[in-house]
């Protein structure tokens, strides 16, 4: 968004790999579809390091991994015990896949509440949710609008800066309700709202699985586990169904980091696994009281999401440690250096 304000050209002419973390120092490839001169941009905290021209946009989907280096403020004397701990996290397979809390909102972390009214088809709730939550906006101008509901006073009120916002409340004002709003939102905003909910349920059946059987490595008949490469990237396209007659070979790849159970992230296209696994997912679609089927999003087709899988549990690669506890490692894409630092910070503090 910034990016495209600043060399004043539309939002779907630049085009990257995946977002980062705003608050860390990142390295990140944009692709831009436009005449542009670097050397001359100048931007607030940002250096060009390289650009070039290419015959491909970057799209999502493209990253391969990441490389972190992260400072990580522990006690002194608690610094030769990561090490440790990381080998143990990866004698036992890895740590938990978890979406981690970014994925849910920076500062509102409700993009999941959002997202499931989004399936269950209740735009104009979705939408006042995004507008004001109760939970976590202290903001005045957010609490008047649920007060008054005018979208003219409301637009006096919110900030500039907070576009996605006031593109509800334009919309709004123009059309009377705010039932098919999100149509004057980016199309990867609404999606996220969605791709959210997908992984509260994915992080839920997790913990559930975590909670009954504690090893996420070992298969069981009924798991779909994916093949994956060093960076435990998986291969989606290439399921292997677990059962009775090849759980222990299964078991054997698993272990040797070629494979790795998968749990889904669901959608319109999904299926419940059969099997102990299958009662796991089951369980927590009828609590959210939730069908696959209902990912198909009735009036916003291009929100409809046919689901994938996701592996459930990962390794940090080339893992080290550096001065003052600094870690450096590489993950594939998609995983959450938050959830590998969440394990070893819990371990590191329960065991010592």
């Amino acid at each position: 968004m910034f990016l495209s304000r600043y060399l004043r050209i539309s939002r779907k002419r630049i085009s990257y790999c995946g977002t980062k973390d705003k608050r860390g120092i990142t390295t990140q490839y944009f692709c831009v579809n436009s005449e542009i001169q670097p050397e001359r941009i100048s931007i607030k905290d940002a250096e060009i390091l390289d650009f070039f021209r290419s015959d491909k946009m970057l799209n999502l989907g493209d990253l391969v991994g990441n490389r972190f280096t992260i400072d990580l403020r522990v006690k002194e004397t608690d610094i030769p015990k990561i090490g440790e701990t990381v080998d143990q996290i990866n004698t036992r397979g890895g740590f938990p896949n978890y979406f981690g809390l970014q994925r849910f909102g920076s500062i509102r972390t409700n993009t999941h509440k959002i997202g499931k009214l989004i399936v269950f088809g209740q735009y104009e709730k979705a939408a006042m949710l995004y507008l004001y939550d109760p939970e976590f906006d202290k903001e005045d101008y957010r609490a008047n609008f649920a007060e008054h509901n005018d979208p003219a006073i409301a637009l006096k009120e919110f900030p500039e800066r907070l576009n996605f916002e006031r593109s509800l409340l334009g919309y709004m004002l123009e059309h009377g309700n705010l039932d098919d709003s999100f149509s004057a939102l980016p199309k990867t905003l609404s999606m996220m709202f969605v791709h959210a909910y997908q992984s509260y349920l994915f992080n839920r059946i997790l913990s559930m699985r975590i909670e009954k059987y504690g090893n996420l490595l070992d298969p069981l008949p009924g798991d779909t586990v994916l093949k994956v490469d060093r960076l435990f990237n998986a291969n989606k396209a290439d399921e292997i169904q677990v059962n009775r007659l090849n759980v222990q070979k299964i078991e054997r790849m698993c272990r040797d980091d070629s494979m790795r159970v998968s749990i889904p992230l669901f959608g319109y296209e999904s299926r419940i696994s059969s099997g102990d696994p299958g009662e796991l997912e089951a369980k927590i679609l009828e609590e959210e009281k939730v069908e696959p089927d209902m990912f198909r999003i009735q009036g916003y087709s291009e929100l409809s999401s046919k689901g994938e899988r996701r592996i459930a549990s990962c390794k940090p690669v080339d893992f080290q440690t550096g001065e003052n506890g600094k870690l450096i490692f590489s993950l594939g894409k998609g995983i959450y250096a938050t959830s590998l630092i969440r394990e070893i910070t819990k371990k590191v503090e329960n065991q010592y």
